[in-house]
């Protein structure tokens, strides 16, 4: 057994060595390695054309996936799983890695609920005490750089634990404030009225004009849609290459300026009816070709308090405009209270930029397909 874990640990000491002089993390060089019950090596460090010796380390591993290499040792601070020499003797106890283990985000601590995950992160644990105790060596505990960084980001956890005590601890909504604001903002929650169509829209008239032609023959014009979309013809709406032709359910607000031809037609066409000519709009400069059958309609629709995607809706916005109520009123106490003045006349004036029409080159060449609406 010493024969193996000597073997083990000269090449340990190799890899290392190697990995320093190549400039290639310590951490891919353990874990390059495989697992053992011991693991030592001394790794030598080269500082200013000389040579130091930096750290000798001994992994003596206790948790119970190793039982069958000794007892555990149990010392006055828990169960040790890892040890180390680094200016004195340094431990890694079992509940130190399972607390740890308990902070980190949900999905990340499944990854070490078994055995072989716990020796993943004890081996991480230990790696990332040996590279914290260089950094101390290389006196980065004193880089300014690094303590900027630290004395923002303590501002930072300041700020968002302030907040939370005197704003989002306070936020507390009832049933009743729900259903006040939905009533208060039902006008976002009705659905306009509705049409859905078998539609081709192209680029070109002539090509329109012959497509119309075979409709007027009796062509399906799904089927056409088909054939178009194959081709890569279609643009707007219709060209959905899963469904050709399909447009689903459009509502007038979901089109831009100069769709007005197209969308009247659209809406007040008979269901069933095939629309009698092509339709020509003309949208920032690009022009297109639309021809329709009306397939169903369905009218402007309140949606209850009680549907699902509302209630959550409600919920988020009452909440969200709650909590800015509570922000602002803090916010302007802590003004008065330490009689704040600014002095913008003193701020310079900054350069504008002046800004360009879009060109028509710079539209897009297909119609903007309908967006579903906010809720």
């Amino acid at each position: 057994m010493l024969t193996v874990v000597a073997r083990f640990m000269g090449r340990i000491f190799l890899m290392i060595r190697k990995t320093l002089n190549d400039g290639i993390g310590l951490t891919t060089a353990l874990n390059e390695a495989p697992p053992a019950p011991l693991l030592q090596a001394a790794i030598i460090h080269e500082s200013k054309s000389r040579i130091i010796p930096l750290l000798l380390i001994g992994i003596l591993v206790t948790h119970p996936i190793f039982y069958s290499c000794g007892d555990k040792a149990i010392g006055a601070d828990g169960t040790v799983i890892a040890e180390f020499d680094w200016n004195g003797k340094q431990r890694i106890t079992l509940e130190e890695m399972m607390q740890e283990i308990s902070e980190l985000p949900e999905y990340k601590q499944r990854q070490y609920q078994d055995k072989e995950g716990l020796e993943t992160y004890m081996v991480l644990m230990a790696e990332s005490r040996l590279i914290l105790n260089l950094a101390r060596d290389e006196k980065l505990n004193e880089d300014p750089e690094i303590l900027k960084k630290v004395q923002d980001y303590l501002h930072e956890l300041m700020v968002k634990k302030i907040t939370a005590q005197e704003v989002d601890d306070k936020l507390s909504l009832t049933e009743d404030d729900y259903i006040q604001y939905y009533e208060a903002n039902k006008q976002e929650y009705v659905r306009p009225e509705q049409v859905r169509l078998s539609c081709i829209t192209l680029l070109n008239k002539e090509r329109a004009d012959e497509v119309y032609a075979q409709i007027k023959e009796g062509k399906d014009i799904l089927e056409i849609a088909q054939e178009l979309s194959d081709r890569g013809e279609l643009v707007g709406p219709g060209a959905n290459p899963s469904t050709p032709g399909d447009t689903d359910y459009i509502s007038r607000d979901a089109f831009p300026s100069g769709t007005e031809p197209f969308l009247d037609a659209a809406f007040d066409a008979e269901i069933g009816q095939t629309h009698e000519g092509v339709v020509e709009v003309d949208v920032q400069g690009q022009k297109y070709y639309m021809m329709f059958r009306k397939d169903e309609a369905r009218d402007e629709y309140q949606k209850p308090f009680e549907e699902e995607d509302v209630r959550k809706s409600v919920v988020r916005k009452a909440e969200r405009e709650k909590r800015q109520e509570l922000m602002d009123s803090w916010i302007t106490q802590l003004r008065e209270r330490s009689e704040v003045k600014t002095y913008i006349d003193r701020i310079p004036e900054g350069e504008s930029e002046e800004s360009e029409e879009p060109s028509v080159e710079d539209q897009p060449e297909e119609a903007p397909v309908e967006a579903e609406p906010e809720e």
